[in-house]
């Protein structure tokens, strides 16, 4: 009896690509995790755990997802990422700038649909909203 599948090509190639960038050198699982998820789906950190777990792997307890932010300042996972990503950047293409934002925008609307899901707005209002995300390069170009 099969009790449920997962395609493992997404989290594969997303860690793929973390190693490659040379990311793993956090050597921490939950903080992979939580960019896995907000890659998938921006959402909380409570909602990561439903994230990874529909992508078919084990999700770290939801207090371990809360750690990984206090590390992020601790071990100054920033400036790591920052000159890992500069130094992989050297010895391949060349440097290259990617900005990404994340809002949500609420709607003065009684109901939800597919799109609108009622949710805490930045208003502190109980409103239908959506999570948009914008791209842009160097130029500023979306």
């Amino acid at each position: 009896m099969v009790q449920g599948s997962a395609s493992r090509v997404l989290p594969d190639v997303t860690g793929g690509a973390y190693q490659t960038l040379e990311f793993d050198v956090l050597e921490d699982d939950a903080f992979f995790q939580l960019v896995l998820a907000s890659l998938v789906e921006p959402t909380s950190k409570f909602d990561s755990v439903r994230v990874v777990e529909e992508l078919g792997l084990q999700a770290a307890h939801l207090s371990t997802f809360k750690r990984p932010l206090i590390r992020c300042v601790q071990r100054d996972y920033r400036a790591v990422v920052a000159s890992t990503y500069f130094d992989y950047s050297l010895k391949t293409s060349g440097l290259s700038l990617l900005l990404y934002h994340v809002t949500t925008l609420c709607f003065e609307a009684g109901n939800e649909d597919d799109l609108r899901k009622v949710g805490f707005s930045k208003e502190r209002r109980v409103d239908p909203q959506i999570i948009v995300g914008l791209l842009v390069d160097r130029t500023g170009f979306p």
